[in-house]
């Protein structure tokens, strides 16, 4: 073994002091030793040539040993994050910056055998607040939408591509050999590469994902099953019944919002509501329970609440009420309150 590295340099590089010509020449004797009793070998012959007197004991030469691997470790998570947070800010400039948060690990130990414990886990948030629309590029080159009162998360490291949704989302999802999970609070939808668009929102009672292009395997997580979609085809998953339901439908009813559109295809007046509410940040209350059956086809882009709202009433009878919006103690603007009812 090439003698290069003193034991000084070994112990002061433990101690993290150290220059960056010192982390080169530790970095490449580290990479030629095999094990630990290679290392210790190496440092008894270093403090024999500077020191005669009683040899350093076993936990002071493991202590010198970790430590240096651990200052290695850190210098390679600080070169890999640079270079990570160079390609992320590249993707995101021209859509939308979102700020990283700083995460860290520590290592354990057992035997001759390394533990890697995760200390703390950083996640990138990308909120669409209600009564907006966001658009996102993850880590790889994926992309896509987030629909008003949405939320998704993501490990900035992306090793393992997983991202956690709450609300709606369509993805455009960069083939890659690792597969691209989304995961839900019912349900794991995995991908290769394709278009797709998922609705899990907490208000609602159940969870549809609609697949545009490509391929995806949708697996229930609280109650099992498990189905491979085609192009064309949604998924809707009832959580309280545990069970679900796979129909072939036009998928652009179910993707034209992330375009502007808010689109009804026949769909109850409940359900068409809780999109309102969504679109325009409102409160919307049904007083008679019976409108929540009477279905609606119309496709909206531009209008106001109160046009979409009197276009509806045109085939319901139905009538509504825009209430005016209340200013807070704290001089802040409450919801919008809407409230429709059965024509007297």
């Amino acid at each position: 073994m090439k003698n290069d590295v003193t034991y000084k340099i070994l112990k002061n590089f433990s101690e993290g002091k150290y220059s960056w010509n010192d982390y080169k020449k530790v970095k490449n004797w580290f990479n030629r030793i095999h094990d630990y009793q290679e290392a210790k070998q190496y440092l008894l012959e270093q403090w024999d040539e500077i020191n005669e007197q009683e040899q350093p004991d076993e936990h002071s030469l493991k202590h010198i040993y970790y430590e240096i691997e651990h200052q290695i470790y850190t210098e390679e998570r600080k070169k890999a994050r640079k270079k990570r947070w160079l390609h992320f800010y590249q993707q995101a400039a021209a859509i939308l910056l979102i700020p990283l948060l700083a995460f860290s690990a520590w290592y354990y130990f057992n035997g001759s055998l390394l533990k890697e414990e995760q200390a703390s886990q950083a996640w990138v948030e990308i909120n669409a607040p209600e009564g907006t629309r966001t658009q996102f590029s993850l880590p790889g080159g994926s992309t896509g939408w987030l629909n008003s009162g949405s939320k998704l998360k993501y490990n900035p490291v992306f090793t393992v591509r997983n991202v956690q949704l709450q609300g709606e989302a369509w993805f455009d999802v960069q083939h890659d050999e690792t597969v691209f999970t989304v995961t839900t609070d019912n349900m794991d939808i995995r991908v290769l590469g394709t278009q797709f668009n998922v609705m899990t929102y907490a208000d609602i009672n159940f969870t549809e994902v609609v697949l545009e292009e490509g391929k995806v395997k949708v697996q229930g997580t609280k109650g099992y099953f498990e189905k491979i979609l085609a192009p064309g085809e949604k998924l809707k998953y009832l959580p309280d019944e545990n069970v679900f339901r796979v129909h072939q439908v036009d998928t652009k009813p179910y993707t034209a919002w992330k375009e502007g559109f808010l689109l009804l295809d026949e769909e109850p007046l409940g359900l068409a509501v809780a999109r309102m509410e969504r679109w325009y940040n409102v409160d919307i209350e049904i007083k008679d329970e019976t409108l929540r059956n009477y279905r609606f086809k119309g496709t909206f882009q531009d209008e106001t609440l109160e046009e979409v709202l009197r276009l509806l009433a045109v085939s319901t009878p139905m009538e509504y009420t825009i209430e005016k919006r209340e200013v807070t103690a704290d001089n802040i603007y409450r919801k919008k309150k809407v409230t429709i009812k059965q024509k007297e």
